[in-house]
């Protein structure tokens, strides 16, 4: 079911009704709109006088954090309770919005207090996404508000109105629900296909690969309750790409809100709730911050852009030359972007926590060597194949094997391309004092984790080869005295090894969700 509402407090009541009276399998989506978000503290403030719903309100501080423009999905309760949190300006969002609306919760302020809200353009929208096709399950509306021109912009748009009794100081409020008529148009220059798809009962799922992608997947199939065989060729999980010692987690950010660093900047922000949930150790996971070094002019214009942005100070903000030093806990020679909650994490150990559902069948060391459809099966369902026999079955394939893909899928034409990378590994010295913080360029250098740095990554286009290259170290060291001189002085001999691995990169950006 999908709820679309404007005040957090109804979402919190909604949650606690919903654990309360509906079926444990049942899903509840809200997608709440908010052009100017209370921040942590006074968000915090004003529910502590619901003592009532701390439960819910806790878990909900709990995710609230760094937020900034754009859509969040905060979930809840296993996946139980998932909120879609929209930053942005009402009519504009719920324009690009897709889906059916069960019920609108309209909180905003009175249109005397906010009339760039209340105009014809948002109930249009409303219409839109309310249900067409059944006569017997409504689409409802309530608001506080019970103004003239919204009851008028909501009679317009086809919704059946009524004036009731209010709640409190309110005498008079407005409910009421839509009458299946014909779709007004939000705007001229957005058109929308409507798409039906019939309900899955068949929730089985084959998962090729045991990188990051493939176990994100896998986690994100048995939270929403399917039977996923997790199929990886090696004797465990995140070998290949997936298999540096570390990864290291930050956005990259862009001067300009283009969408491709809007999706990296949520991706990051939804990977930090992701780890908090899984509990990792401090020996699998640390947020050491980040500072993103303005080493020349170009970067530092490039940070000043960023700053222009107005993101929250939580999420990124500047320091001078002193103040970076301080952060690193090493003398540096640049001011820059510090990201406070920015860290690494042990990528081995992402992916069995990722994996830890007893949803979720792993079966390690064995090679997938074709896919093909069931000829007895009455549905289309997929069969994988090893030289051993047939390894699993299921309606629905995800292909999360990098560039290996293109075997299985021959025929998809798949835009992929290897990229090989290499990383360094350096001793840090007993005598020195450690980095504490990531520092980030063109590349970048971990804190000194268990008396190693990690330093990378190179990026190689049509390269297959994961040999262990020198030179590639050498590039690496470099890369590190332009950002660093003092501390690549200090590490320039540390050289321990180099690890390289082949990345999948893709110009297509696919998004592919389960609900």
């Amino acid at each position: 079911m999908l709820r679309l509402l404007w005040h957090r407090l109804n979402f919190l009541c909604a949650w606690q009704l919903w654990q309360q009276h509906a079926p444990s399998n049942a899903r509840l989506h809200f997608v709440s709109v908010e052009k100017y978000p209370l921040s942590h503290a006074d968000l915090s403030q004003a529910l502590a006088l619901w003592p009532e719903l701390t439960q819910q309100s806790q878990a909900l501080l709990a995710h609230y954090q760094q937020i900034c423009p754009g859509w969040h999905r905060l979930s809840f309760d296993q996946c139980r309770i998932n909120l879609t949190l929209i930053i942005g300006d009402a009519v504009e969002s719920l324009q690009q919005l897709r889906g059916k609306v069960d019920a609108w919760f309209l909180d905003g302020f009175a249109p005397s207090r906010n009339p760039e809200m209340w105009q014809p353009a948002l109930f249009a929208a409303m219409a839109r996404l309310s249900h067409h096709n059944n006569l017997y399950n409504h689409t409802t509306f309530a608001t506080f508000t019970s103004a003239g021109v919204v009851k008028r912009g909501l009679a317009a748009a086809g919704f059946k109105v009524n004036k009731v009794a209010g709640h409190g100081r309110k005498r008079e409020m407005l409910c009421g629900y839509y009458v299946p008529a014909t779709v007004p148009q939000t705007s001229p220059n957005i058109t929308f296909t409507e798409t039906k798809t019939k309900p899955v009962t068949d929730k089985r799922a084959i998962v090729v690969g045991g990188g990051i992608a493939g176990a994100a997947s896998s986690a994100a199939l048995a939270q929403r309750g399917w039977q996923v065989t997790l199929i990886e060729q090696q004797p465990q999980l995140a070998t290949q790409a997936s298999g540096n010692p570390l990864g290291v987690l930050y956005p990259k950010l862009a001067r300009q809100d283009v969408p491709l660093g809007r999706l990296s900047l949520l991706a990051y922000l939804h990977s930090l709730r992701l780890l908090a949930s899984l509990g990792l150790s401090p020996e699998h996971h640390a947020r050491c911050g980040m500072l993103q070094l303005a080493y020349d002019e170009q970067e530092w214009q490039r940070c000043q852009a960023i700053l222009q942005r107005n993101l929250p100070h939580e999420l990124l903000h500047w320091v001078d030359q002193q103040q970076s030093s301080a952060i690193a806990g090493l003398p540096m020679d640049f001011p820059a972007l510090y990201f406070p909650e920015a860290g690494w994490v042990r990528p081995q150990a992402y992916c069995q926590a990722l994996c830890a559902s007893e949803n979720i069948q792993l079966k390690l060391d064995s090679k997938v060597i074709r896919l093909q459809r069931a000829a007895d099966s009455p549905t289309a369902v997929w069969q994988a194949w090893g030289e051993q026999g047939l390894l699993a079955e299921a309606p629905v394939v995800i292909l999360a094997n990098a560039n290996d893909a293109m075997r299985l899928a021959p025929n998809a034409q798949l835009p992929l391309e290897p990229v090989r990378g290499q990383i360094t590994r350096l001793q840090a010295p007993e005598s020195a004092a450690a980095l504490r913080t990531l520092l980030c360029t063109d590349g970048y250098i971990s804190p000194a984790i268990s008396g190693e740095y990690c330093l990378g990554a190179t990026f190689s286009p049509e390269d297959n080869s994961s040999e262990y290259r020198p030179l590639d170290d050498a590039s690496n060291l470099a890369m590190l005295a332009r950002m660093a001189p003092a501390l690549h002085q200090q590490l320039q001999d540390q050289v321990i090894t180099g690890r390289a691995a082949v990345r999948c990169t893709s110009r297509i950006i696919c998004l592919w969700s389960v609900s």
